[in-house]
This record gives structure tokens, sequence and C-alpha cells, in this order.
């Protein structure tokens, strides 16, 4: 788990401790796809954005993001809603819209 997994894990716990959240979980078999966390009842999908503002990172080359792409519109065709944090965005505002989403289920 990265650091910022972690700070979104233990500010999640610190919010919501009765709302359970699943990590790396593989949600479309036998694809290799996971998500940081999610809510399995709800269909809904937490990612740490990690090293957006990097010059150089899995997720920003074309690469990488044609696969994230990728993951994305299969999530969408599965019904899952997903929330893209980056670091800036692991705070009780963004947190609060995600427990929401769930608790709306």
């Amino acid at each position: 788990m990265s650091h910022l997994e972690q700070r979104f894990a233990d500010l999640w716990v610190d919010l919501y401790p009765d709302i359970d959240l699943n990590s790396e979980y593989r949600f479309i078999p036998p694809r290799r796809y996971r998500w940081d966390f999610c809510h399995l009842e709800s269909k809904v999908a937490i990612e740490i954005q990690g090293g957006v503002w990097m010059r150089r990172s899995g997720h920003s080359g074309g690469t990488g993001l044609v696969k994230d792409y990728e993951k994305l519109c299969l999530a969408a065709a599965n019904g899952w809603r997903v929330f893209l944090l980056a670091d800036s965005m692991i705070n009780d505002e963004y947190l609060k819209l995600i427990a929401d989403a769930i608790e709306l289920n």
C-alpha cells in the first residue's frame, strides 16, 4: 500500500468506521484490474492517483492513460461509480462525497 493509500485508509477509518471498504479488489476477472478501495454492495470504487505531478508516471504517459481509460470504461459498463483522488483530495470533503454515494444505496 502506498503512503497516499495509507493516508486515505487512516482518514476513512477515523471518519467512517462503520463503512467497510475492500482494498485491492479485482473487479473484472480474469482481467488484472483492481480497485485501490471499493464498497462492493454499492459498487463505489476509489482510485488514489499518486504521481500526477511527476514528469514520468505510469498513469501520466500515453500507454498508462489508455490502460486507465480501458479500466474506467469496463467499470462503467459494469455499473461501477469511480472516484479518482489526487493527493490533495484526500480530505474530509471528498471522503464525505464518497460516503454519501455509498449510503445512497
